[in-house]
């Protein structure tokens, strides 16, 4: 099940440094005090803008507290951008736009949505997007890893995750340890309480949110906390209400799981090619029984490796793939080896919670913050590989196979916010078989949070607005009606 991915590795670690990401080219241009706002176009004031075309989208820093108990305490500046109506209309709502994340820009994303199907919607709103504290071009902690390492191709399952989780832990530790302060207050309730700052300083009431991924957990977090200033909201793609990250993991690995299951029915149908007989069961414990044998003794050809990860992802393929992947399997279970095995091992790789990684980066610490600050799973190395080996025994054949270590021995806490049922309009929308945010989570934050849910039937994250039912998301922002219905997705 092909996930998409990024590195974080091969810089050295350098000394942290606390920055506002805008650079200002004139004092005119500075953060006024808090809850005020001086707009500058983008191309102007942001180093490095994405399109030194844009002359629409217009930025600013807000300055807000870092930590909301001491509302008179130490200050951070939050990027935002706007692009304004095509048509103004008095009173109108703006409609904050929320691209994911963690740790990744977001201010650039008001004129992406002249590409997609949520155009319409700026012809009456003005959009707005903000980068979360600790990303983009908002004040944040620079922190790069260092190298991550040679595991030993040989390395069995327990001493590949303890090289993960070791490169996890000393990251975490030693970037943290520079502002632990802002590292604490790097929570999506915060940055929710940031979008609140925001709407203050527009001057309006309410705002509508428009969130995919990542961005669905602050647009929870602020519907739980705002519920009265949200005018309505719709969150594409959603993530769960509780982070806790083992069972996570686990509903990644169900969708593989689903995937296996096809595939041995589809072997099962298939014995005439690949005489793996058409028991079920008994190719599922062939299969299970490889990925015991190649997780004792992995099989090194040149820099290609198998082990038991490269069983699990090989039998977890799309159907367009099971043919290839049955030859290869077939040719390792006779003590072959297959056409192109997958290299396995090196740094961990990680999900962004949207977008592809845009402009600006990731943003590693705040990655792990927001993902860790709020955790209810355990950090530590023994209950984190106790959960993967749970996992395993549970589901032999595919579990334990994708791990999230990001909170590997993380030295902060922060309460989570509950999810609150509220009054005001939300919508979701969960794709049925898609494997960054899995549709499980949507169907929890259902529960959890009061809203509605339309399903929409493919495996592509985020993709509504690119599909010809985002006709539903404009009827929902012009009068409010929601749907539980199903929405073709993706062919």
């Amino acid at each position: 099940m092909p996930l998409p991915v990024m590195l974080r590795r091969g810089i050295p670690l350098v000394s942290v440094v606390l920055l506002s990401g805008l650079l200002l080219p004139s004092a005119s241009a500075a953060p006024k005090e808090a809850g005020e706002l001086t707009w500058r176009p983008c191309v102007s004031v942001a180093k490095d803008w994405l399109d030194p075309n844009d002359t629409r989208t217009e930025c600013a820093l807000l300055r807000v507290p870092l930590d909301y108990s001491k509302p008179q305490g130490r200050k951070i500046n939050i990027a935002v951008s706007r692009l304004k109506a095509e048509h103004a209309l008095p009173k109108a709502t703006p409609l904050v736009y929320g691209t994911g994340g963690p740790g990744l820009v977001k201010v650039s994303a008001p004129a992406g949505i002249l590409k997609t199907g949520l155009r319409p919607l700026a012809a009456d709103h003005d959009i707005v997007s903000m980068d979360d504290r600790g990303s983009g071009y908002s004040d944040k902690v620079v922190c790069e890893s260092e190298p991550f390492g040679d595991v030993p191709p040989t390395a069995g399952p327990k001493e590949r995750f303890k090289a993960n989780f070791d490169y996890e832990s000393r990251y975490n530790k030693q970037c943290v340890a520079k502002d632990p302060e802002f590292a604490r207050q790097l929570t999506p309730a915060n940055a929710a309480r940031d979008l609140d700052m925001l709407r203050q300083a527009l001057g309006v009431p309410q705002i509508d949110y428009y969130g995919v991924s990542f961005s669905t957990a602050v647009g929870l977090a602020y519907r739980s906390l705002f519920d009265d200033r949200v005018h309505r909201m719709w969150l594409d793609s959603v993530m769960p209400p509780v982070f806790d990250h083992s069972t996570m993991d686990g509903d990644v690995e169900a969708l593989g799981k689903r995937d296996f299951d096809g595939f041995v029915q589809w072997l099962a149908r298939h014995d005439v090619e690949f005489h793996l007989g058409t028991d079920k069961a008994a190719i599922v414990r062939r299969v299970t029984d490889l990925r015991d044998e190649l997780d004792r003794s992995p099989r090194v050809d040149g820099d290609d490796v198998m082990n038991g990860d490269w069983v699990s992802g090989l039998v977890t393929n799309a159907p367009s793939a099971w043919a290839t992947a049955a030859i290869d399997l077939v040719s390792v279970l006779e003590g072959g080896t297959p056409a192109a095995p997958v290299k396995t091992g090196g740094a961990p790789k990680r999900r962004p919670f949207g977008f592809e990684s845009p402009h600006g980066g990731l943003n590693a610490l705040q990655y792990n913050a927001m993902l860790c600050n709020t955790a209810t799973s355990g950090t530590g190395f023994s209950e984190m590989w106790d959960a993967l080996r749970a996992r395993r025994a549970a589901t032999p054949a595919v579990g334990g196979l994708y791990y999230s270590p990001w909170c590997a021995d993380w030295p902060l806490s922060a309460q989570p916010t509950p999810m609150k049922r509220g009054h005001s309009p939300l919508q979701l929308s969960g794709h049925l078989t898609e494997g960054i945010t899995p549709y499980e989570w949507a169907r929890r934050a259902e529960e959890a949070a009061g809203a509605s849910l339309l399903t929409v039937e493919d495996d592509v994250h985020s993709s509504l607005s690119g599909l010809p039912c985002v006709s539903k998301v404009l009827t929902f922002f012009r009068d409010g009606t929601t749907t539980n219905g199903t929405c073709p997705g993706v062919i």
